[in-house]
């Protein structure tokens, strides 16, 4: 349990990062205007993406994972030229999470392991405020449960005896059903580090939207000296926490050039499909699908 003295001064140390991080966000705003968009591809030297193969790399991972779908902007003054307006970003909604990664640990705000620390940025948002829940663009669409096993088809031999042709009380099997937090994932394209940029936004057992403070328990602290802040999602206008793309580049091209060493050349087209294998290590309790083969 931290002391008073150590206490006050990680909450010194979190301000102090809090500033950093809204004065370089306020600097890469400012600079995204000015620098022009990256047209010819540096994929394998170093780890980015054009606009073009940010497109590209999202309509594989539509076609090889169906609960991803690309979206338009909520707002049409928020479109960026550089993509389709009908493909602005991509998303997975209600993403399970069935357990906690820290359940102790993040209740001061903090993702402490061995002294790392996980910076938080709340500057918009009280600890305890929910965040603003989504507005489903595609709230037409029917969700589709392909959940259930074999266990849950009765067995014929089960109603032997008189007493199992009593029904069950409706609200009893309600309350056995098992409820668990679930996520939006969504993936923009981030101009300035010409990466893809990875958001995030929960909801309770009971479909409450997560306060930041409750999201950052999903996150692992193996990964505590990468931040975490809380933004407004260019595509929907509302705040999501996201995982700094500032290191994404970076381990993309050591996992491009070790892929390359065994004789493997990955097309700039893969690229999401093996980001999210990697992503996994960040948010290891949130269920999105990697199950899928890159087919190298």
């Amino acid at each position: 349990k931290k002391t008073g003295t150590t206490l006050r001064e990680h909450n010194m140390f979190e301000a102090l990062s809090n500033i950093k991080n809204k004065g370089f966000e306020a600097y890469k705003s400012a600079a995204e205007g000015m620098i022009d968009v990256l047209k010819e591809s540096k994929f394998l030297e170093e780890g980015v993406l054009t606009p073009e193969e940010f497109v590209l790399a999202g309509d594989l991972l539509v076609f090889k994972c169906q609960t991803w779908s690309w979206e338009k902007a909520a707002d049409p003054s928020k479109v960026v030229d550089y993509l389709p307006v009908d493909k602005q970003f991509l998303i997975t909604r209600k993403v399970p999470c069935k357990q906690r990664f820290h359940d102790e640990t993040a209740k001061d705000g903090a993702m402490v392991e061995d002294d790392e620390w996980l910076a938080v940025d709340t500057a918009d948002l009280a600890d305890d405020q929910p965040l603003e829940d989504i507005p489903d663009i595609n709230a037409d669409k029917p969700d589709v449960d392909v959940g259930g096993d074999d266990d849950s088809i009765p067995d014929m031999d089960d109603f032997d005896e008189e007493d199992n042709l009593v029904e069950e009380d409706p609200a009893a099997a309600k309350n056995s059903i098992l409820k668990t937090r679930t996520y939006d994932i969504s993936i923009t394209y981030d101009k300035y580090f010409q990466t893809p940029k990875v958001w995030l936004f929960g909801y309770s057992e009971n479909q409450r939207p997560l306060t930041a403070q409750e999201i950052f328990m999903d996150i692992s602290a193996d990964h505590a000296k990468k931040t975490v802040t809380v933004d407004t999602h260019p595509g929907l206008g509302i705040p999501f926490a996201y995982v700094h793309p500032c290191k994404h580049a970076h381990v993309m091209k050591k996992f491009i050039e070790r892929m390359i060493e065994s004789g493997k050349t990955p097309r700039a087209d893969q690229y999401l499909l093996l980001f999210l294998k990697f992503l996994g290590a960040v948010i290891p309790t949130i269920a999105y699908d990697n199950t899928f083969e890159v087919g190298l």
